[in-house]
């Protein structure tokens, strides 16, 4: 072989690889690199994983708001803001009148019958709030009176509110389950006639030809005979009488705690039992809303969850606090921390308390996020939200971001009393 072609050769082998130095300096940036990728894919994930559930826990915050904040407006549809000081009622609540029905207000806030420690020891005490109001249905009702014994039968008219009767019935008179679905026993029944108001207890109801609804007599409605002028239930209609409205009013409340009633517990046992490996399960709370009977006893099968992970609940109101002449009414802001609060708020049973003078509501939700994703927590503004919440989890990262939602709710149908 030449040499030309000896040292070409040579050369060839020399390009043909690489030295082991050079191997390992490629293997090692390699695997620096290799790394560098999988911490920012895991970092990645684990931050697409936080914001899912922030943007869930946002989410059904949202509804549940919504809902709450749409009861709030309905307060004291076709009912009484204030059933012991209401002028229209005939006869005075007494110590006879089922305990929901006497206490009878458009709103009412109450402390929780139990604590709960994860809210405790992040300085909360949600309050429960009570709704009243008519909010099965916008429809009132013809009826004409039939005193029978220790009953008040009320016979739908077929003449008077006769499209709201075959809306039940789907254009038909309604039958019996129907009737029954709309005037459920132990609610309350509304009747207005000549501009003055009673309530009694419903006991049943019947469909058919001629729709009924029936009330005990506890509380004692006042009858009339003759001149319908005044106070006291008219059954004949004519001569200036006109024909008695009826319809349901429901007592809803909302409260942050667990679920309640027994459907609830049952019901709500899969979502529980599928998230019971997230720290701070055990100490969760949600925003439930149920709906309460005429004594005030929540109603197997009304409660539901209309916000998960709910840890705070505020209200302010704007209330009639005095007036000026005989009908210029001021107005003012009251925090629950107010010495006039209270007067608004509580049962109105034999007091001077006055939630009929409430005019709007600033009601305030807070919701967490399924798990803590934060080591250190924010200070709270004075009378605002939560930015963080501790669940307690014994880990670094122990608080839970919290996204607060916030509305003014007018109360119209409390609009102009000054009573």
């Amino acid at each position: 072989m030449s040499p030309n072609l000896a040292r070409r050769a040579t050369r060839a082998r020399g390009r043909a690889g690489f030295t082991l130095v050079e191997l390992m300096v490629a293997l090692t940036g390699g695997l620096f690199i290799s790394l560098a990728v999988f911490a920012l894919a895991r970092d990645s994930g684990r931050f697409y994983q936080r914001e899912t559930r922030l943007a869930n826990a946002t989410v059904s915050g949202l509804i549940g708001f919504e809902r709450l904040r749409a009861d709030l407006g309905r307060a004291g549809f076709l009912s009484s803001p204030n059933v012991f000081r209401d002028p229209r009622l005939c006869g005075s609540p007494d110590g006879t009148w089922p305990l929901a029905l006497r206490n009878l207000a458009s709103i009412q806030l109450t402390t929780p019958a139990a604590s709960y420690a994860a809210l405790t020891a992040n300085g909360r005490t949600p309050p429960v709030i009570t709704l009243a109001g008519s909010y099965s249905s916008p429809d009132v009702y013809g009826a004409k009176v039939v005193p029978s014994g220790n009953t008040v039968i009320f016979e739908l008219s077929t003449k008077e509110a006769a499209g709201a009767l075959r809306r039940l019935g789907s254009s038909a008179m309604p039958d019996t389950l129907t009737m029954q679905a709309a005037f459920p026993t132990e609610h309350a029944l509304r009747i207005v006639q000549n501009g003055k108001q009673y309530y009694g207890q419903i006991v049943g109801a019947a469909g058919g030809a001629q729709p009924t609804v029936t009330i005990n007599t506890q509380p004692a409605i006042q009858f009339r005979s003759g001149s319908p002028i005044g106070c006291g239930l008219s059954d004949v209609v004519g001569s200036g009488a006109s024909t008695p409205a009826i319809n349901v009013v429901n007592f809803i409340q909302y409260a942050v705690r667990p679920p309640q009633t027994p459907l609830a517990i049952a019901g709500y046992q899969n979502l529980f039992t599928n998230s019971a490996d997230a720290p701070g399960e055990a100490g969760r709370t949600e925003l439930t809303r149920v709906e309460l009977n005429i004594n005030g006893q929540a109603i197997d099968g009304t409660e539901e969850i209309v916000a998960e992970y709910a840890v705070d609940l505020n209200v302010q109101l704007t209330a009639v606090t005095s007036t000026t002449g005989c009908c210029d009414p001021n107005l003012g802001l009251l925090s629950p921390t107010d010495p006039l609060f209270p007067t608004f708020t509580g049962a109105v049973f034999n007091t001077l308390n006055t939630p009929e003078l409430i005019r709007s509501v600033r009601v305030r939700l807070g919701v967490r996020s399924r798990e803590a994703d934060r080591t250190a927590t924010v200070a709270n503004p004075a009378n605002q939200g939560m930015f963080r919440f501790n669940i307690g989890s014994g880990t670094a990262e122990t608080f839970a971001r919290v996204r607060t939602f916030q509305a003014d709710v007018v109360l119209h149908n409390q609009a102009d009393i000054l009573w």
